[in-house]
């Protein structure tokens, strides 16, 4: 059977959508209805993602217990990410997830998602694949889209140095406290 293939296009660049599919993949996903923890009836805590090729998507319930969902085979910010993908399933029944992001002509973003290796579950199949297909229209095509209209309207705010003018450091100009060198920590 051919794969599931989702395609979006965003009204941000593909760094901005690539940011939101990873690094705030645990502020969009929605948790409460696409997870292992509701599945089995618990309310799930965090999710953790490890951006980089390597890392894990990790669910931990509130419970405390950890779910695996997956690890990054490939990770090529802001271009690509390929997802080995086992939620709820052991690590040797993995199908993957290809993401990759494109500018297009416009200034828009095409983003798209390609979920293969569904031969992976065997009589499970087609049941797994009719399951993705409706739920990656939600979690990716609405939920994920709606959080990188958000962060379009809602850009983190650009931080410039301002120099102090107190004088009692020989005169010589400082940063305020909440200067970019304040903030440097901050940044992952």
């Amino acid at each position: 059977m051919p794969v599931l293939q989702k395609r979006i296009t965003l009204k941000c660049a593909p760094v901005v959508a690539f940011d939101v599919f990873t690094f705030d993949m645990a502020k969009w996903w929605p948790m409460d209805t696409h997870s292992v923890s509701a599945g089995i009836d618990k309310l799930p805590a965090i999710l953790i993602v490890e951006r980089k090729e390597g890392g894990r998507i990790v669910e931990v319930d509130s419970d405390g217990n950890t779910h695996l969902w997956g690890h990054f085979q490939v990770y090529q910010a802001p271009f690509r990410v390929l997802i080995a993908w086992h939620v709820g399933e052991p690590p040797d029944r993995s199908s993957y997830i290809e993401v990759v992001f494109g500018m297009e002509t416009n200034g828009s973003t095409s983003v798209v998602l390609t979920h293969g290796g569904l031969e992976i579950y065997g009589d499970e199949e087609e049941q797994k694949r009719i399951d993705y297909d409706a739920g990656w229209d939600i979690v990716f095509g609405s939920c994920f889209k709606t959080a990188c209209d958000e962060a379009v309207k809602s850009p983190l705010p650009i931080l410039k140095p301002q120099k102090n003018t107190d004088k009692s450091h020989n005169g010589s100009a400082r940063f305020r406290k909440g200067s970019l060198i304040d903030a440097g920590h901050l940044v992952h």
